[in-house]
């Protein structure tokens, strides 16, 4: 038996269904370590009964210190372990610790370009440019994608990029990005001349 061939299908997606949808993808991902924390946290809690009661036999009354003591470095511990525990597994399936990537603006969409992967964000879905960490957040139906500051060479190459994206965006999303606006700003004075 042939099977047809299938060109396109589609349908609607809610909001935060990729959430839901991506559930299981610890399980893919991380397979038994994904319940590694509730094995943590069953250390924590004998690791600070244990020092509490040294801390007691030794110095009445200072129990409580040790618990303190005890769970912050623990919480330290486990999340300079858990920070490393995802990019090991992906690195594992052969990605790449890091992958070149380039952003590029056309008419109609935001075009964000790797080695294995295009992404195209059309301009008309795109709400707000607002900053991140160390990044300019394009902010889009249910998800964002991020632009590294890291990126540009100078904050005058940084502003001129952000100069031709705020122009294609809409006027309300455009008061939806005042940083990245008064950024743009910032460089040009009276009657759109720019500044010495």
């Amino acid at each position: 038996m042939r099977l047809g061939v299938c060109v396109e299908v589609s349908g609607q997606i809610g909001i935060f269904e990729n959430q839901k949808a991506c559930k299981p993808l610890s399980k893919h991902l991380l397979g038994r370590m994904r319940f590694a924390q509730w094995g943590f946290i069953a250390i924590m809690l004998v690791g600070d009964l244990a020092v509490s009661w040294l801390f007691e036999t030794l110095y009445p009354g200072s129990g409580w210190l040790g618990v303190l003591l005890f769970t912050v470095a623990a919480l330290f511990v486990w999340n300079r372990y858990c920070r490393t525990l995802v990019p090991k597994a992906w690195m594992a399936r052969g990605v790449p610790a890091a992958s070149a990537i380039t952003y590029r603006i056309e008419d109609q969409v935001l075009v964000l370009q790797g080695d294995l992967t295009s992404t195209h964000v059309a301009w008309s879905g795109v709400s707000q440019i607002a900053p991140g960490n160390a990044a300019w957040l394009f902010i889009g139906s249910g998800q964002a994608w991020f632009l590294p500051t890291r990126f540009f060479a100078d904050r005058q190459q940084e502003r001129a990029f952000l100069a031709d994206c705020l122009g294609k965006l809409s006027a309300e999303a455009k008061v939806r990005s005042p940083e990245a606006v008064a950024l743009v700003e910032a460089d040009v004075g009276p009657w759109g001349v720019a500044r010495p």
